[in-house]
């Protein structure tokens, strides 16, 4: 099981499971929230679902649609 992610695996992983172009350097550097980047709650849960179920995440980690993709990339890193 990856538990490690780079920005541009994560940003592929956001529109492999929502259809919502993301780019790595979006993931790095951005403060765009999910919700305005435009990724839905269901969208978001899948994500999350992926994250679980194939990258090693908690399932204690909560991620909002308020945050954004960065934050949750420092969640998986262990920085947040």
């Amino acid at each position: 099981m990856d538990t490690t992610l780079s920005p541009t695996d994560l940003a592929a992983l956001i529109n492999r499971c929502t259809g919502v172009a993301v780019t790595g350097d979006q993931v790095c550097f951005s403060q765009q929230s999910f919700d305005e980047l435009g990724v839905d709650s269901l969208g978001l849960m899948g994500v999350v679902a992926e994250l679980q179920r194939n990258h090693g995440m908690s399932r204690e980690v909560d991620v909002a649609p308020d945050q954004s993709p960065r934050e949750l990339l420092s969640l998986l890193t262990g920085r947040a």
